[in-house]
C-alpha cells in the first residue's frame, strides 16, 4: 500500500508541474489577443487551439478495464503556428503548448473508461470529459496482438477574450509489451471559438475549424504501475509533441 500510495503522489506531483508550468510559459501570449484579433483571423487560431487540446485524448490504444484507474498529466507543444494564425504570429508566438491534468476510470460491465481532464491558469481554464471504449484488448493468451480503442471527447474553454468548445473522435492502437509500448493514432478535432470581451465590432464573432491529427509515440514503465510517454504529433500538417507521466492501477 505504501507502494501505490507513493506512485500516484509522485504522478500528482509531475501532473501540477507540468500543467502549470505549460501554462505559465506559452499562454501568456494570448494576452495580446485583443490586439491581434481581425477579420478571418479568428478560424486559424480555432484549429490550432483545437488541434492542441485533442492531442491529449490518448497515450495508448489500451483502455484501464474495470476496476482499474489512471491518474496523471500530459503536455502539447506546437512548435509553429499556422501560417494562417496571425493571432499568434503577430504576437511572435514560436512554439507553444498547453497542459492538461486528467484522470480515467473503468465503467462496470460497459467495459468502457469515462475520463476528466482540466486546468485552469490565470484566465485561462479548461474542463473537458470523454469515452474510450475497446474494440480489441490483448490478454495472457493474446499478449502480442495490438489494444484497440475508439474515443471522443468534449471540452469547454474560457478565457479573458474567447470561449471555445471542442469535439473530437479518435481511433488509437497499442502494444502492451513489458517495458515500452508504441502507440499509434488518428483523431480528428471540431473547435468553435467566440469572441467576448473584446469590442462591440468584434463580441459574437465566431469560427468553426475541424481538422484531422495523426500521432505516434510510446509509454515506458519504469517501475509497476508508473509510466511516462512521448509521442510525435502531426497536427492539420503543423509538427507538435506530446509527452507526460501518470500512474495506472
Amino acid at each position: 500500500m505504501k507502494k501505490l500510495t507513493g506512485c500516484v503522489g509522485l504522478a500528482a506531483m509531475l501532473a501540477l508541474a507540468l500543467s502549470s508550468g505549460l501554462c505559465a510559459d506559452t499562454f501568456d501570449p494570448l494576452d495580446a489577443f485583443k490586439t491581434n484579433l481581425a477579420d478571418g483571423y479568428v478560424k486559424p487560431f480555432a484549429a490550432d487551439l483545437g488541434g492542441l487540446i485533442g492531442g491529449a485524448d490518448f497515450s495508448s490504444g489500451r483502455t484501464v478495464g474495470f476496476p482499474g484507474f489512471d491518474v496523471g498529466a500530459v503536455g502539447m507543444v506546437q512548435t509553429l503556428p499556422d501560417s494562417d494564425n496571425r493571432i499568434l504570429r503577430n504576437a511572435k508566438v514560436k512554439a507553444f503548448g498547453l497542459g492538461l491534468v486528467q484522470g480515467s476510470v473503468a465503467l462496470p460491465f460497459l467495459g468502457a473508461d469515462v475520463a476528466l481532464r482540466g486546468v485552469k491558469y490565470s484566465k485561462l481554464s479548461v474542463a473537458g470529459a470523454g469515452l474510450r471504449y475497446p474494440l480489441l484488448r490483448s490478454g495472457t493468451l493474446t499478449k502480442f496482438i495490438p489494444d484497440v480503442s475508439v474515443s471522443a471527447f468534449y471540452d469547454a474553454v474560457d478565457f479573458k477574450y474567447f470561449t471555445a468548445t471542442h469535439v473530437s473522435a479518435d481511433l488509437a492502437a497499442s502494444f502492451d509489451l513489458p517495458f515500452i509500448k508504441p502507440f499509434a493514432g488518428a483523431g480528428y478535432d471540431r473547435t468553435r471559438v467566440e469572441i467576448k470581451g473584446v469590442s462591440p465590432v468584434f463580441d459574437g464573432t465566431h469560427a468553426i475549424a475541424s481538422k484531422p491529427r495523426y500521432t505516434a509515440g510510446a509509454r515506458i514503465v519504469p517501475f509497476p504501475f508508473l509510466y511516462v510517454f512521448g509521442a510525435y504529433t502531426l497536427l492539420h500538417g503543423q509538427h507538435g509533441f506530446n509527452f507526460g507521466a501518470g500512474a495506472k492501477f
